[in-house]
């Protein structure tokens, strides 16, 4: 049987599960501890920004520090509509704000509005798209090319082409991957890079399919992932 890469494949997504709810506020101060990790998207955009909570003043404004990167202030005028996330407690939460202003010294800091409610999604109760994206995994045999069949914030499904004595097929559950994929537009050298352990292992002839659970994920990439799956359930 030839050898099919996964390069070839063109993405075919599809939300199979979208556990994620509204909870207002209903009139309490929303428990935000300084220091708290925040991804912060411009509505219209694919770009995220890593944020962090340096200030509120409840029922009124947050103040985030954000990263002075080439044309941000532009970007972030008075009124612009912004999308915000952060975890907390194993779950993932997002509100939708407006921003108020911003100063440039002694900082770059950004006032946005205090959300009127909050979506969440329970990291325990993962949501899961079927997909066929090319990705990468790399082992202790080396670098495969494969394909993913599903992703959640928890982990993946990847299936790959081996020949009948490829050493990849001594993989065991256990077992530490990183896979590689362009999650979120990057290609090349800046493609998302997961570290995984082997929970599932199943072979029908030459074809290997893994199922991987994702491990010591940093926040900005759950948040990342999170937000990743969140846009590709709105486009269904």
């Amino acid at each position: 049987m030839p050898h099919r890469t996964a390069t070839t494949e063109r993405p075919a997504e599809r939300a199979t599960e979208r556990p994620m709810v509204t909870r207002t506020r209903n009139g309490q101060a929303l428990d935000l501890p300084l220091g708290t990790r925040m991804l912060l998207n411009i509505a219209g955009t694919k770009e995220n920004l890593s944020s962090e909570l340096v200030g509120l003043q409840h029922f009124e404004y947050l103040i985030l520090k954000m990263p002075l990167v080439p044309g941000i202030r532009a970007r972030l005028l008075n009124g612009e509509m912004v999308t915000l996330r952060y975890i907390a407690g194993g779950t993932i939460f997002g509100f939708k704000s407006q921003v108020l202003n911003h100063i440039v010294k002694p900082g770059f800091l950004l006032f946005v509005d205090y959300p009127d409610s909050m979506e969440q999604v329970d990291l325990r109760q993962h949501r899961r798209v079927n997909c066929l994206l090319p990705a990468a995994v790399h082992g202790r045999h080396g670098t495969y090319k494969c394909i993913l069949l599903d992703l959640s914030e928890g982990g993946c499904k990847v299936s790959l082409e081996l020949q009948r004595d490829d050493p990849f097929r001594e993989t065991a559950v256990d077992d530490m991957l990183v896979l590689q994929c362009g999650f979120f537009g990057a290609e090349g050298p800046a493609q998302t890079t997961l570290s995984s352990l082997v929970k599932s292992i199943s072979m029908d002839g030459s074809r290997m399919q893994l199922g991987l659970k994702f491990a010591d994920l940093s926040t900005d990439t759950q948040l990342e992932l999170s937000t990743y799956l969140d846009n590709v359930s709105c486009l269904i």
